[in-house]
């Protein structure tokens, strides 16, 4: 385990090394003499994982569901008084002009945004601080694009580098040093004593999904519908249903005409020419066919003549016969169904929330209801808090170092309320 200790005259750290990672586990590659983790078998997990969620309608829409239900309505700085009845914590407004004004701003606006998309689509954020001149105050954080950052395998190394879906770092790819994971508030004093802060940027220990065991790059939520096969069963129902109803032939009833009908409607003597009576048979068709199946006719009887024969048989009578549709959409969608909430399951979101239901069959229920979606709401904000107070680490940490203690983040959020309230929506701090 990486160790860390300060006294008065000396500092010290002891780190993993490569020797201690085997190759057959990580696959490896060099920069500047230091070894970083593939991200993925090919090193390109990123770019992969990026492609399915912009081919993945519902698992897209999950994602940016679970960013929002983060960010809710901002935060606004606190500070702890103490414990009340109940164990509530007592908060007070912490009015710091400076923290305030950097909450506020367009900075920490977008690197909020920015990590909370990094850490649920792809499962890790990066971010970094950015120090003034003197190294004495953290100017601001920065959350850079996980597809352009690699870990080294002591982790001690984090290389930006904006071409890894192609190649390798090169003589432009940026190194900038990782604050140890376990304690970078003592690492950043330490290299503040060194002198090693001044105009730099360092990278704070990467953000990653807590569930995750991998030990460089932890895997984001949803990838186990990705392995289990549900995103792909998801990607082939609409391929399935355009190419049934582009090479179907879609007919809905076949009418059975005798020919002796024809030479009763349509005398061959009446016409000076074959050619004239096919045109006339063609057009009595079509207007038949328009008289029926257009818009302004729906469900409009037809009534038909037929006379007998000698033997009491009918000569003109049509025969008219209801095709059966050989294309279940039903089935499909019912399938489709069951892989859209498979994917929202692995994100831990309620289908319900976003009015992922289906009428009829396994998948149905009360997905409109307004209780429904009112609970699922809720649990999300529940469920949430991990990322939430992952994401805010680094901005809390850049207030402590900037001589600014004891500053503790709290998230709004409008939570919808029943009726018997008499209001729809409240404001909650958490």
């Amino acid at each position: 385990m990486p160790l860390m200790f300060l006294s008065d005259r000396t500092y010290g750290q002891t780190v993993t090394t490569a020797e201690k990672v085997k190759e057959e586990v990580v696959s490896v590659f060099t920069h500047n003499q230091t070894d970083y983790a593939y991200w993925g078998n090919d090193n390109r997990y990123p770019e992969k994982a990026l492609d399915i969620i912009g081919k993945t309608g519902v698992l897209s829409t999950g994602l940016n569901y679970k960013c929002r239900c983060c960010y809710g309505q901002g935060v606004l700085p606190m500070t702890l008084a103490g414990m009340g009845e109940n164990c509530q914590p007592n908060y007070k407004p912490a009015n710091n002009l400076e923290v305030l004004n950097y909450l506020r701003g367009y900075s920490f606006r977008n690197y909020h945004t920015t990590a909370f998309r990094d850490l649920i689509k792809l499962g890790n954020c990066f971010p970094i601080f950015v120090f003034d001149q003197t190294g004495e105050k953290i100017l601001r954080v920065n959350a850079i694009n996980p597809r352009h950052c690699r870990l080294s395998i002591d982790k001690t190394k984090l290389v930006l580098f904006g071409n890894f879906d192609q190649t390798f770092p090169d003589e432009k790819a940026t190194v900038l040093d990782l604050l140890d994971e376990n304690d970078p508030a003592l690492h950043l004093q330490i290299l503040k004593i060194q002198g090693k802060l001044k105009g730099r940027c360092v990278a704070f220990p990467r953000i990653r999904n807590y569930f995750s065991n991998n030990d460089f790059y932890a895997l984001p939520d949803w990838d186990t519908a990705w392995r289990s096969g549900w995103i792909e069963v998801a990607h082939k129902i609409p391929t399935f249903l355009k190419k049934a109803y582009k090479n179907a032939m879609s007919l809905m009833w076949h009418i059975q005409i005798p020919d002796t009908f024809w030479e009763v409607r349509f005398p061959k003597e009446t016409y000076e020419s074959t050619k004239l009576r096919e045109v006339a048979i063609t057009k009595y068709l079509d207007e038949f066919e328009e008289n029926l199946t257009s818009e302004d006719n729906p469900a409009k009887s037809l009534i038909t003549g037929f006379s007998l024969n000698e033997n009491g048989k009918a000569e003109e009578k049509w025969e008219i016969e209801r095709l059966e549709n050989s294309i279940k959409a039903e089935d499909r969608l019912s399938t489709s169904a069951a892989a859209n909430s498979e994917i929202l399951f692995s994100l831990m979101v309620n289908p319900s929330v976003l009015g992922a239901g289906l009428p009829g069959g396994p998948y149905s229920g009360n997905a409109g209801s307004g209780s429904n979606i009112r609970e699922g709401l809720l649990v999300s904000l529940i469920l949430n808090y991990i990322e939430k107070q992952q994401v805010l680490d680094p901005i809390e940490l850049m207030f402590e170092f900037n001589g600014i203690p004891n500053i503790e983040l709290i998230y709004r959020n409008i939570i919808l309320t029943t009726l018997d309230t008499g209001k729809s929506t409240e404001e909650k701090l958490a």
